[in-house]
C-alpha cells in the first residue's frame, strides 16, 4: 500500500462575497461602490445598513481577510512600541555603576612631603581615589604645573570632600577657589560639576525641568539632581551672585536631605544625596555682603542658609614664596620670577584699594612668562597677557608698576 502525501493547504489570504463572488480584504471597503452584487432593496440604503443586510443574510460571512487581519495586528505593534519607547526616554546619566576606591595618602597624591598633609599623630592624611570611573567626561584633567601651597585650605577642601560636609570657600578672585577643588577632583578621579551663578540663574537650572522632545514629554534633571544622584562633587561657584529663590532649594541639601522636586517624573521625584557626593560653594564675600565696594551684584546671605555651610574658610593668594617656586618651575630664571611676584603683589595691592579695577593670579602670571619668553620680553608678556584686560586708568597704573620694576 503507498503511501499518500497530503500537503497543506495555504490558508486563504482574501475571503469572497457572497453577493457578487468578488475578492476583497475588508466588507465595508468592498460594499463602498465595488461590490456589484448589492440587492436592489438595499442599493439606496447607508453603508452601515447595507453590512447590516449582508451579515443578517450570512451571519457566518467572515467580514474581514486573514491578510488585512495581521496587517492590522503588525501596525498595532508598532504603535505599541513606538509608545513604549516614548514613554521611557531617559535624559541624563543614567549608570549605574558603583565607584570602586583605594585608600592613598594625600602628599603623595599631590607630591608633597609628609609634613604638609599629615594627621595630628603625624600619620600620612589618607583620602579615597575613584580606581575606577564611570563618569569620565566629568573629571577635570590634572595639571601638571598646578602649585599646592595653602596646605591648611586643602586639609578643609578634602574633609569638604571626603566627609561630605557642605563646605564655603570666600576671598579675592584669582586666588584659586574654584581650581583648587577642581585639580584635587582631578588628582582623586573624582567628577565635578560647576554651576555658576549669576543673575539669570532659574530654579530649573539647578534642580530639572519638564521638557517635550519627539511628541512626548520628559524630565531633563538639573546639575544638583544629577550630582546628588551620581556622587559627583557639586562645585556652587559664585554662590554669593545667586538670588534667595535659588539658595532656597539648597537649604535641605545642605541639610543633608534629599532634594524633592514636584515637578518631576517619579524616578526623580526624590533624589537621595549620593554617599560620593559632596557640596562646595565658592563666592568673594563671606556671606555678610561686599565690605569692600569690589564686587558688585554680590548679595547678602540668608543667615538659615549660610549656617548650614560645616566649613568656611578663607582663601588667600599664594605666598610669595610658593608663587616664586610655581614661576621658576615654569621656566623663570629667579630674577625674573622675583620680579613677577612683586608686580603681582603691588596689582593685588592697588585692587584692594581700588586703584587697580582688576587683581592678577597664578594664571595670568603663568601666561605672561609664557608669552615674555617667546618674545625675549616679560614686561611685553605683561602687557599682553593682563595689563590689556584693564580700563584705561587702571592699565596705565598697571604699566607705571611694570616700568618700577623691570625698567
Amino acid at each position: 500500500m503507498s503511501a499518500v502525501q497530503v500537503q497543506d493547504t495555504p490558508a486563504k489570504e482574501t475571503i469572497t462575497c457572497h453577493w457578487c463572488s468578488c475578492e476583497f480584504h475588508h466588507l465595508k471597503s468592498h460594499l463602498q461602490g465595488k461590490c456589484t452584487g448589492i440587492p436592489d432593496e438595499h442599493k439606496s440604503s447607508t453603508v452601515e445598513d447595507i453590512i447590516a443586510a449582508y451579515t443578517t443574510q450570512f451571519p457566518d460571512a467572515p467580514t474581514i481577510s486573514p491578510l488585512a487581519i495581521k496587517t492590522i495586528q503588525a501596525r498595532k505593534q508598532e504603535i505599541q512600541a513606538a509608545e513604549c519607547k516614548a514613554q521611557t526616554v531617559k535624559v541624563g546619566y543614567i549608570g549605574t555603576e558603583e565607584y570602586k576606591v583605594e585608600m592613598v595618602a594625600a602628599h603623595e597624591l599631590l607630591g608633597v612631603d609628609l609634613k604638609n598633609l599629615s594627621t595630628a599623630l603625624n600619620q600620612p592624611l589618607k583620602v579615597s581615589v575613584n580606581v575606577n570611573t564611570p563618569f569620565p567626561e566629568f573629571v577635570p584633567v590634572v595639571k601638571d604645573n598646578y602649585v599646592y601651597g595653602d596646605f591648611e585650605l586643602i586639609k578643609d577642601v578634602l574633609m569638604m570632600m571626603e566627609l561630605g560636609i557642605p563646605g564655603y570657600l570666600w576671598g579675592h578672585a584669582g586666588t584659586g577657589k574654584t581650581s583648587l577643588p577642581t585639580q584635587l577632583c582631578a588628582l582623586m578621579n573624582r567628577p565635578v560639576i560647576r554651576s555658576q551663578h549669576t543673575a539669570s540663574t532659574e530654579e530649573a537650572h539647578i534642580s530639572g525641568q519638564i521638557l517635550a522632545r519627539d511628541g512626548s514629554t520628559y524630565f531633563e534633571p538639573g546639575l544638583l539632581a544629577l550630582a546628588m544622584r551620581h556622587g559627583w562633587v557639586y562645585l556652587a561657584d559664585e554662590y554669593d551672585f545667586a538670588f534667595p529663590q535659588i539658595l532656597g532649594i539648597y537649604q535641605p541639601v545642605l541639610e543633608g536631605e534629599g532634594l524633592v522636586i514636584k515637578e518631576a517624573t517619579p524616578e526623580w521625584r526624590r533624589v537621595a544625596p549620593h554617599k560620593r557626593f559632596a557640596f562646595i560653594a565658592t563666592g568673594n564675600t563671606n556671606g555678610s555682603g561686599d565690605e569692600t565696594g569690589l564686587y558688585q551684584g554680590t548679595n547678602l546671605q540668608n543667615a538659615a542658609n549660610f549656617s548650614r555651610f560645616g566649613i568656611v574658610s578663607k582663601v588667600h593668594y599664594m605666598s610669595q614664596r610658593a608663587e616664586t617656586n610655581m614661576l621658576v618651575k615654569a621656566g623663570a630664571t629667579d630674577d625674573f620670577a622675583q620680579k613677577l611676584v612683586r608686580f603681582a603683589t603691588l596689582i593685588r595691592e592697588g585692587y584692594e584699594t581700588s586703584v587697580i579695577s582688576q587683581p592678577i593670579g597664578p594664571r595670568e602670571l603663568l601666561l605672561s612668562l609664557q608669552v615674555g619668553i617667546r618674545r625675549g620680553d616679560i614686561p611685553a608678556g605683561l602687557q599682553r597677557a593682563f595689563i590689556n584686560k584693564l580700563p584705561s586708568a587702571s592699565a596705565q597704573a598697571a604699566r607705571e608698576i611694570a616700568d618700577r620694576i623691570f625698567v
